[in-house]
């Protein structure tokens, strides 16, 4: 079966236009904090209905400059459990320590009763994270425990661009956003990464610490610690294309989606359905397989049977059962163990391939395979 797990979205006129773009910047000798970042930076921050963004090498490093932004050094940082290791490495980077929140099996998001458990006075930032593109239908309740603690409200929205829920983008919702522009991404750069926030001070802490902590970049006075978390022209080139074409493309996304709901309407997979008011951007279409169906066998005999391969789960492996903590155990301040809701997630979740432009016979030679193969078991 000839359906790809991922394709990008560049025909050959688009990538003929990107070309020029980039042959003018080479020509003009500015490759790094020029125009173009400044024009990604202002848009994009139009496109998510924030007052400022700060465009950085990666989404990772978009969660690590919030993170040193708001001093959390030494402090506790709440992530959920399902989620990529980027969402706690970059809390770490900073100096903090993490815990990991169990999900809710029904959404795949974090579960506030276990937050509100598990919380404790050092905790200083709560990060939701928008997972496959899905923005939690509590996340007011999950924001709101968290202020009620004096923590920041912070999103990994890095599979988020163009998310909306009761009218509200991704990355409006909280102190600040962090979004990833990685080849998988909604809209991908191939590297890059973007922080949105509304909070004028922060983002001037922000661009400092972007650039070895200096007030005036190029002025070799460094005021503050500081790093390296510029991103390039080039990349921003890439991304003012695609967000030039963000709501079509993100709009095909939720077309695939709306037919992959109607196909498997009444077969054994679960969908997982978005929350009223929501408009999630579809990063990942995932689907639940019944309890006593093997994921990875089910996957083996998918490919046996049609030579389909799926697109990676988000995720398989949930955080707490990740080999890095039997190394660095107290980097963690909650338990690695009694997460059932992100454990039935990891070992059901399937996702089906969703970029934009996708046919809808593919979905359907797609969904027959599925049904066929899950007969089996």
């Amino acid at each position: 079966m000839n359906v790809p797990a991922v394709r990008l979205p560049f025909d050959e006129s688009e990538a003929s236009s990107i070309a020029g773009e980039i042959r003018e910047l080479l020509v003009s000798g500015r490759l790094a904090m020029g125009e173009k970042t400044l024009a990604f930076e202002r848009e994009f921050a139009r496109f998510v209905g924030s007052r400022h963004a700060v465009a950085v090498g990666s989404g990772t490093q978009a969660l690590e400059l919030i993170c040193r932004s708001l001093d959390l050094s030494g402090a506790s940082v709440m992530i959920p459990d399902l989620t990529f290791m980027a969402t706690a490495f970059a809390p770490v980077a900073a100096g903090a320590k993490v815990i990991l929140v169990d999900v809710d099996l029904e959404t795949l998001q974090m579960d506030p009763g276990d937050l509100e458990d598990k919380m404790r006075p050092d905790v200083r930032a709560v990060i939701l994270v928008h997972l496959g593109g899905f923005i939690s239908p509590r996340h007011a309740e999950i924001r709101e425990i968290a202020r009620k603690n004096g923590a920041r409200f912070l999103e990994d929205a890095a599979h988020a661009h163009g998310s909306v829920i009761d009218g509200r983008p991704a990355g409006s919702l909280g102190d600040a956003a962090a979004f990833s522009f990685y080849a998988t991404k909604v809209l991908p750069t191939g590297e890059g990464g973007m922080v949105a926030t509304s909070d004028g001070e922060l983002k001037d802490l922000m661009l400092k610490i972007r650039q070895h902590g200096q007030s005036r970049p190029g002025s070799n006075v460094h005021e503050s610690f500081g790093l390296n978390f510029r991103p390039s022209e080039i990349h921003s080139v890439l991304g003012l294309n695609v967000l030039r074409r963000a709501e079509r493309l993100i709009s095909q996304r939720r077309e695939a989606a709306s037919r992959y709901d109607d196909l498997l309407s009444g077969s054994p997979f679960k969908i997982v359905h978005p929350a009223p008011g929501a408009r999630p951007s579809y990063y990942k279409y995932p689907c639940l397989l019944p309890p006593e169906v093997p994921r990875d066998e089910f996957k083996v005999l998918l490919g046996r049977k049609h030579s389909l391969s799926l697109p990676g789960e988000v995720y398989a492996t949930p955080l707490h059962s990740q080999p890095f903590w039997k190394k660095h155990g107290e980097l963690l301040n909650g338990p690695r163990q009694g997460f059932p809701g992100s454990l039935a997630a990891s070992r059901r979740q399937i996702c089906l391939p969703v970029w934009p432009g996708i046919a809808r016979e593919a979905q359907e030679e797609v969904v027959a395979a599925l049904k066929e193969t899950i007969g089996c078991f």
